[in-house]
């Protein structure tokens, strides 16, 4: 018995598969048994097939062995010839081992394949990130996929634009007789599967409903797994894995069903490919022309030597960087006057501009003064300007970007202010005598459903003339001459008095001010309108909770004046941070808030020049920003009453 099992040992470390495993065990147990013949039938999760051995026609009466485990394993195996008295128990025994060792190959064969797919996908990824050429990254897909699969042969059939067909873009294998062929899509398998959008699997193709037998000349496919290419447009194409005929006629292994799913995941990679080799083409394309459009107009430009040091710099750059002439930049690096590339270093972005092709990336150009310009940016080696000399070209694209922001939220404030203009001369004078109509009928009735009713519709009133003042505000435009203004009164005021509202509801306020920030320029009454409204989302959104922290802060940032204001409270969701300064936008309930309370303050701070943003803060809720510029000294201070 030790020496089958040593057999069946040896041949389970070199099988690759368990279908070649299989085979040598069928082989085994027959020349255990004295050469009887042996017919095995197996059915794994995952594989199923058979294997013999031994010479047919032996005489004696058939012996039958059957193994099952729990996962729906099954292996069934008939002896015929067995020598006179062989133990029984020794055959079920050795069938077992043989099942088991089944196991383990197939287990091996599978890890083996994973690593395999990870590595391939690996690399199949690097390649779409270079953005090689669309037929090299085909052919290097189907070849890798061919031997994954243990298939002869591979295709890629994309769809003509504007056309009813297939063209077999690229092939390897056996497959090769398809190159070059035009599939109609109305009649064909692959047509069928470009159709439909689903996969296929058959264990020949030939046998398929709507199979063009021209398209396997030879006549010798046979297994055939299918996957569409989907893009983001559609289904752009199909990629097709077939098994031959071997030699001798033998019919291949069928595909099982975790083949499928290889081939459907790097369908996903080689459709993610084309779409990506398309956006190049057409970003090239789009660069071509804008490179057209603007060459007329003065680019901030460098030349620099290899190390990143300036040896000549236009006006335009000049201009850029914020010096005010080229001397000031001749011979100092580069990082020195404030350009940082992103997410790599400036020294990688040279190296590979001197060794291969121009680099173009996004850069950042960080001036003196702190004010930060972001650019396009290219770096070219010059051969004609010096064996070691870089062109750096920059277009600066920050003023775009602002511009295109600004306008958004000037449209916002040109449409809340028609509508505010329309509300608040059509809506008041109604609103006031339904709120007189409203006061007289709950004082002239003894009802108290009716007292009831009235005073609902009173609040209501006065609800809806809170939004019209609130549109007025977010609307109208400073009217008064903007004066100095000591943002530290406006914060002690307000905390002052807020504290003392808020301490029944046992909120702490917290206050750190800076005493050398300098006054600003503004309205009194609308920054202190800033102010107030943060607070008051600060008190709403910390009221009831543990422990309930507001806290304020002011500080002075080289020519900037600092506010900020943070709560404890559960903070801002990342879904709706983008639409918090929206006119009408609020988490609140209907009686709680109009929506314009942020609106109004980001108004009013861009007014004055300045800026307001969302941050986390260390209190564990929201953190408001607000950066306005200090006062000119010659502008006179005022006083809020």
């Amino acid at each position: 018995m030790l020496d089958p099992i040593r057999k069946l040992l040896t041949e389970a470390g070199k099988a690759k598969q368990t279908r070649g495993f299989w085979d040598a065990a069928a082989a085994i147990l027959s020349e255990w048994t004295g050469g009887a013949r042996v017919e095995l039938s197996y059915k794994g999760l995952r594989e199923a097939g058979s294997a013999q051995a031994g010479t047919a026609g032996k005489p004696g009466e058939p012996f039958i062995a059957d193994y099952h485990d729990a996962e729906g394993r099954h292996v069934s195996a008939r002896f015929e010839g067995l020598p006179a008295g062989f133990p029984a128990d020794a055959v079920r025994s050795g069938l077992e081992i043989a099942t088991h060792l089944a196991v383990m190959v197939a287990r091996r064969a599978s890890l083996e394949r994973e690593r395999r797919l990870g590595t391939f996908l690996v690399e199949l990824s690097r390649w779409l990130l270079a953005a090689p050429e669309r037929e090299l990254l085909l052919r290097y897909t189907l070849q890798s996929v061919t031997s994954l699969v243990d298939a002869q042969g591979a295709y890629v059939a994309l769809r003509n634009a504007g056309a009813d067909a297939l063209r077999v873009a690229a092939t390897v294998g056996q497959c090769a007789e398809l190159d070059g062929l035009e599939i109609a899509i109305g009649a064909s398998v692959t047509g069928r599967v470009v159709r439909t959008g689903e996969a296929l699997l058959t264990d020949n193709i030939l046998d398929e409903a709507e199979a063009q037998r021209a398209l396997s000349p030879s006549g010798t496919a046979r297994a055939a797994m299918i996957a569409p290419l989907r893009t983001s447009s559609g289904v752009a194409g199909a990629v097709g894995v077939v098994r031959y005929l071997r030699p001798g006629g033998e019919e291949p292994q069928p595909f099982q069903l975790v083949d499928l799913q290889y081939l459907t995941a790097v369908a996903a990679y080689i459709a993610g490919g084309l779409e990506l080799s398309e956006a190049v083409s057409g970003a090239r394309a789009a660069a071509e022309r804008a490179h057209a459009m603007v060459d007329g107009s003065p680019l901030p430009m460098a030349l620099v030597s290899r190390s990143g040091r300036v040896l000549q710099l236009n006006q335009a750059g000049c201009r850029l960087f914020g010096i005010p002439s080229e001397a000031q930049a001749l011979d100092t690096h580069l990082e020195a006057l404030g350009l940082s590339p992103s997410e790599i270093s400036l020294h990688l972005v040279l190296a590979r501009a001197r060794d291969g092709a121009p680099w173009h990336g996004r850069v950042l150009v960080t001036r003196a003064s702190g004010d930060r310009r972001l650019c396009d940016c290219t770096v070219t080696g010059l051969s004609g300007a010096g064996p070691d000399s870089l062109l750096v070209a920059l277009y600066d694209r920050t003023d775009e970007l602002r511009a295109q922001r600004d306008l958004i939220a000037r449209e916002k404030l040109a449409t809340v202010g028609e509508i505010a203009s329309g509300v608040a001369h059509e809506v008041n004078n109604p609103l006031a005598a339904i709120r007189m109509e409203a006061e007289l009928l709950g004082r002239a009735s003894k009802d108290p459903e009716t007292s009831t009713t009235a005073a609902t519709i009173t609040r209501e009133v006065d609800r809806a003339a809170r939004i019209v003042r609130s549109l007025l505000r977010l609307a109208r435009r400073a009217d008064t001459a903007p004066t100095r203004v000591q943002m530290n009164d406006l914060v002690h005021d307000v905390a002052e008095i807020r504290k003392r509202v808020m301490r029944t509801e046992s909120v702490e306020f917290r206050t750190g001010l800076d005493n050398s920030a300098p006054p600003v320029l503004g309205l009194g009454q609308e920054l202190q309108q800033v102010v107030i409204n943060l607070v008051t989302n600060a008190e709403h959104v910390v009221r009831g909770r543990s422990p309930a922290i507001i806290r304020l802060t002011t500080q002075s940032r080289e020519g900037w004046v600092r506010l900020t204001v943070e709560d404890s409270g559960p903070g801002v969701p990342r879904e709706i941070r983008g639409r918090i300064f929206d006119p009408f936008f609020t988490t609140k309930g209907p009686d709680e808030g109009t929506g314009l309370g942020l609106a109004i303050c980001q108004r009013v701070v861009t007014e004055v020049g300045g800026k307001i943003w969302l941050e986390d803060s260390e209190l564990g809720g929201a953190k408001f920003v607000v950066e306005v510029p200090a006062a000119p000294e010659h502008v006179e201070a005022s006083t809020i009453g």
